[in-house]
């Protein structure tokens, strides 16, 4: 099952384009969607092997990659949970193919996001044009990562959102909630697409890329952190601008921008404030908004489950660390944040396991 798996000792974040139809089909095919009945163990009878589809987000991107080894290693490390990467085009997609494969409630995770979540359910119009029922009953596994999303520029004329105008703006791609649906949300709620010259969805490198060969003059990068901003990822097109030379200043937004947006359209973006020097090339702090990267089941998912994935999640940080970036802010208490902060949102299994390891009350 892990052939088709590419797994990552780097901690670069790279998307190209999936193959997601065909690999589903192969997938299928394989039976990685397959639901064995639960055992319970005797004395004489080992328990069976169990799958739980995670479906993240394209190859080579750091969630991806991670989960990727998490799967390689399981079996040396829990005697019968077998968790297996399924790529996708993104989160995004998945919150819609979650909601319409009902077959999968029971044996299936995807990589989801707190805005994105608030979004399907609400209906916000273009990515959701009526609410996504099912995702009133999503409820979160765990916190993958604390996200940043960051507009960068080489011009240094555009210090704020209100230089913006007349600009060409590149993203990544609209199934991309962090990299192309949340900052093209920002400029719609803002009124700024209207005044930008282009807005163009490119992809994670394709759209710093193109800052870089003079056809964009504002790109989008988006930073992912552990608990406290106490770890701090900077993906591959931040390492793009770094060897590219050039001189680069990320763009501040106001708190109150950020907050009179979530009041006028109900989303819960959060404000996030990186101290001086959090990432290269930054003297000053810097403000913008981010989300909470989840982990998230239908609640149909079995409590059992979701108990032995939050606890061998966990478990796992520190191995996946030794190969991906990601397992860097993959401590317990970063993973356990949405328990905490929202225990209403989570799933009865997932908190199993974060009150009985300690990480809540």
């Amino acid at each position: 099952m892990t052939s088709s798996i590419k797994t990552s000792n780097t901690s670069t974040w790279k998307t190209g384009k999936p193959q997601f139809l065909a690999k589903l089909s192969t997938t299928f095919a394989m039976g990685l969607f397959c639901a064995p009945a639960l055992l319970f163990s005797t004395p004489t009878e080992a328990q069976q092997e169990k799958k739980v589809s995670i479906l993240v987000s394209p190859a080579g991107s750091g969630p991806y990659e991670a989960f990727a080894v998490m799967q390689t290693r399981a079996a040396e490390n829990h005697p019968w949970l077998r968790p297996i990467a399924v790529e996708t085009p993104g989160f995004n997609y998945n919150v819609k193919f979650l909601a319409e494969s009902p077959n999968l409630w029971n044996k299936a995770v995807i990589g989801s996001g707190s805005v994105l979540e608030v979004a399907a359910k609400k209906g916000l119009k273009p990515y959701y044009p009526e609410p996504l029922k099912a995702a009133a009953d999503y409820r979160i596994i765990g916190v993958l990562a604390l996200t940043g999303i960051v507009f960068v520029t080489t011009d240094p004329t555009i210090k704020t959102l209100e230089d913006f105008a007349g600009k060409r703006v590149a993203t990544g791609l609209i199934t991309q909630n962090e990299w192309g649906m949340y900052p093209r949300m920002i400029l719609e709620g803002t009124g700024m697409r209207k005044k930008l010259k282009a807005l163009n969805m490119l992809g994670t490198d394709p759209n710093v890329e193109a800052l870089l060969d003079g056809r964009a003059d504002v790109s989008t990068i988006a930073m992912f952190s552990s608990d406290g901003l106490k770890e701090n990822i900077t993906p591959s097109p931040f390492m793009l601008l770094e060897a590219s030379n050039r001189p680069f200043h990320y763009i501040s937004i106001s708190p109150s921008i950020i907050e009179e947006y979530n009041k006028k359209t109900g989303m819960n973006f959060h404000v996030r404030k990186y101290p001086p020097n959090t990432f290269s090339n930054q003297p000053q702090e810097l403000t913008t908004f981010g989300n909470f990267l989840l982990l998230t089941a239908h609640k149909s998912f079995p409590d059992d489950l979701a108990y032995e994935l939050t606890k061998f999640w966990i478990k796992m940080g520190p191995t996946v660390a030794e190969y991906n970036a990601m397992g860097k802010i993959w401590d317990a208490k970063s993973i356990s944040a949405a328990a905490r902060l929202t225990p209403e949102a989570v799933h009865p299994g997932a908190m199993r396991a974060y009150k009985e390891l300690g990480l809540v009350n």
